[in-house]
């Protein structure tokens, strides 16, 4: 992700829903949905990448998907699908 950059829209910036870091983790979705149209990463991945928790990771996720900015699905082997609304 070296020459890679956080697109976050002015609606996510400025809401009041969400919290600072659920902000750069929409941001980083977004990134890593920019391939497929969907993120797979793991909790584990996100909060390395964020230097958080994965149980941190899981509060924000909530708090994304409360605020209706994203939508989660899971497969058969249940893996999570992550989308942008």
């Amino acid at each position: 992700m070296s020459n890679d950059y956080l697109k976050i829209p002015d609606f996510v910036l400025s809401s009041k829903k969400i919290c600072a870091t659920s902000k750069i983790l929409y941001g980083y979705i977004s990134l890593l949905c920019h391939q497929n149209g969907f993120c797979y990463a793991t909790n584990s991945f996100l909060g390395k990448t964020l230097r958080v928790t994965p149980r941190t990771i899981t509060r924000l996720i909530r708090e994304l998907k409360d605020a209706k900015l994203i939508t989660i699905s899971y497969t058969e082997d249940r893996v999570r699908r992550l989308y942008l609304v």
